[in-house]
């Protein structure tokens, strides 16, 4: 999932207390850290001309959630800014599916507990057999509770170029595993996005729709679209309606609206990726 986002309008409404490390916290090893931030590699060496998994690990402490790339009424995603050598080059981070937190009736959506956010890394075919990339990475993050605490952590890692795809890293293989799970899975579903003034309705149909009963949730990518409270998700006939109140912050209409649904019916929680074409003043299609 890679989308582009803006600061959130609600943003002023949090409480922030400063957590950039300064000369006179650095010293203090017993700090409170809401967020602690890893850089992991699926395989332990790069091969030439390939395509590695490299992921961003973050730890959240008990009740402290980050954010998705739409956090909901208040907050920021996390990002990532990368120095690699010439000609490496990181992808998009491939968001894994978010979950939906209350906090004093504003609507986050996010993560908590461990979270793996992977990165795909292009390694040029040029790359020198025998020779080491350094990878670093400037991650920046925006802890909540009820309180919000800015993090941010410049993380390295050296790896070698191998002649040969080497094996995976057994420290992190669970870790990444459980990321490709919880990725939106593309979905082959029709459907469309009605906007009809004060609610938007969206309409999908087609094979391997979840059961209602399989405890859904709804998430449009786009910021300012639809609010961000649970949506109305419910049958018609053999379709899946999914109805939430049109954003009180609603500038412009997209041409399409992305969607994720996620159902937490399973031992993980999974999720699918639909596009649907997004009207105003026509009912959705059936």
């Amino acid at each position: 999932m890679r989308f582009p986002y803006t600061f959130p309008p609600l943003f002023h409404r949090a409480v922030f207390a400063l957590a950039y490390a300064s000369p006179a916290c650095a010293a203090d090893e017993t700090a409170f850290e809401p967020v602690r931030a890893e850089l992991v590699a699926e395989h332990v060496a790069l091969v030439p001309g390939g395509t590695s998994s490299l992921g961003v690990h973050l730890r959240h402490a008990p009740h402290w959630h980050s954010y998705w790339i739409n956090p909901g009424d208040s907050g920021l995603p996390t990002t990532l800014a990368w120095s690699l050598p010439a000609g490496y080059t990181a992808g998009e981070v491939e968001w894994p599916v978010p979950k939906r937190f209350d906090v004093g009736g504003l609507h986050n959506i996010g993560y908590e507990g461990d979270v793996l956010l992977p990165v795909a890394l292009k390694v040029p075919a040029d790359a020198v057999a025998g020779s080491n990339a350094p990878l670093a990475v400037t991650v920046k993050w925006l802890a909540c509770r009820e309180e919000c605490i800015p993090g941010k952590a410049t993380l390295s890692l050296e790896l070698p170029v191998a002649r040969e795809m080497p094996r995976p890293d057994a420290r992190v293989a669970a870790a990444f595993t459980t990321a490709r799970l919880a990725q939106p899975q593309a979905s082959a579903w029709s459907g469309s996005a009605h906007d009809g003034g004060a609610r938007i309705a969206v309409r999908l149909a087609g094979a391997g729709l979840p059961s209602t009963s399989a405890r859904l949730d709804a998430f449009v990518v786009q910021r300012k679209v639809v609010g961000n409270a649970p949506p109305s998700i419910r049958r018609d006939g053999d379709a899946l309606l999914i109805e939430a109140a049109r954003s009180e912050y609603f500038t412009r209409a997209p041409v399409d609206l992305d969607l994720v649904v996620t159902t937490t019916d399973g031992p993980a929680p999974r999720g699918w990726h639909v596009r649907v074409p997004y009207a105003a003043g026509t009912a959705p299609a059936n």
